[in-house]
């Protein structure tokens, strides 16, 4: 594996250290640059105030686990992988061999007092793509993580009131609960693998991340701790005297909309599969419900929350609120589709698929 890095003042590639010849040394090399990367983000998953809330406890030690299984893996993935699945072009972007240019540059740089070793890095497209492919998947992981584990949580305690007499309305209630969370335990579990195996073999390597700040942002406050902010500027109230009087019977019946509704939403995230991922291109799909629309879990997630505080909504409370997100929402769809058409496969998939939200209106 010849190491290579940015040339000072230019944005080239050039050679900084004697190239790696042998196989062995080229396997041993990209697994201890990736182990370094890997390592660096669950130090900062044990250590961050943040990740050591309560609320991340279960995420951490699945984290634990899967960081063991990693350290065990890596060195025979690596060798494997270069053996029998190796292309010359895929070092271009590969994530190791970038990291050891930049481990590299950071040691010129401190030997040499020289920042620009490190600042002309920034002057490369790849580069750039890798650092924000690392911010992505370091964000979203453990969120994921700690998402999956709530809702795993509530369905192991819906599950353990099975056997408790209940009546017709107490029955339908329990059993939405049961499938509302499982959706959800689905739908995170599908987004925890989509972040954290991202791998040649399952051909869902990100070719490129939003650039722009904008995009991100729209996204980010979607999300805690980001979305704390947001809600407290656009807050979606449950009082009591907000509340709208409706029958067990409707009640029930609104649930099954928005189940309903929450199903197309893990639909959309069944379809993208191990290409899960926000704020990246991780290969254009158009199977489940994107044959339909091109933003099925948008429109059906902002759907089913107007559903969800249907019977608080007295005075027109809630309503400006929802229509604020349903804009944010509008806004991630706008941004994900500029970032997307830079892909001729995507621009491809928006003549077969015309609509962005609803099929037919818009």
């Amino acid at each position: 594996m010849p190491s290579k890095t940015i040339k000072k003042g230019t944005g080239q590639l050039r050679d900084i250290t004697k190239p790696i010849k042998s196989f062995g040394q080229s396997v041993f090399w990209r697994a201890a640059s990736l182990w370094i990367l890997v390592s660096i983000f669950y130090f900062l998953y044990n250590t961050h105030p943040y990740y050591l809330n309560q609320d991340f406890s279960n995420a951490r030690i699945l984290i634990q686990w899967a960081y063991v299984t990693f350290c065990i893996l890596v060195l025979p993935y690596t060798w494997f992988t270069l053996r029998f699945n190796y292309r010359l072009k895929d070092d271009f972007k590969d994530p190791t061999i970038i990291f050891f240019v930049l481990l590299k540059r950071v040691g010129l740089m401190v030997a040499t007092r020289d920042f620009q070793q490190v600042a002309g890095l920034f002057t490369v497209k790849r580069f750039n793509n890798f650092c924000l492919t690392c911010l992505v998947k370091g964000f979203f992981l453990p969120l994921m993580a700690m998402f999956m584990f709530h809702h795993w949580t509530t369905v192991q305690s819906l599950m353990s009131k099975m056997s408790t007499p209940m009546d017709g309305i107490q029955l339908a209630n329990w059993f939405l609960d049961l499938i509302y969370n499982a959706l959800f335990v689905t739908d995170t579990g599908i987004a925890l693998v989509g972040y954290g195996l991202e791998l040649k073999w399952l051909g869902n390597k990100t070719k490129s991340v939003e650039p722009t700040m904008f995009g991100w942002a729209v996204a980010l406050m979607c999300y805690p701790p980001f979305n704390g902010i947001s809600s407290t500027y656009f807050p979606l109230q449950d009082r009591q005297d907000l509340f709208i009087a409706l029958t067990e019977e409707q009640k029930i019946f609104v649930r099954i909309i928005i189940v309903a509704l929450y199903g197309i939403f893990v639909w959309g995230t069944i379809a993208l599969s191990v290409k899960f991922s926000n704020l990246s291109n991780k290969g254009i799909v158009g199977r489940g419900p994107y044959r339909f629309v091109r933003h099925p879990a948008y429109a059906s997630k902002n759907i089913a929350w107007w559903f969800e505080h249907l019977q608080y909504m007295k005075g027109f409370h809630n309503v400006l609120p929802l229509i604020c997100w349903n804009i944010i929402y509008t806004l991630r769809a706008i941004t994900e589709e500029r970032h997307l058409m830079k892909d001729p496969e995507y621009r491809e998939y928006m003549k077969k698929v015309k609509y962005r939200f609803i099929p037919g209106l818009i």
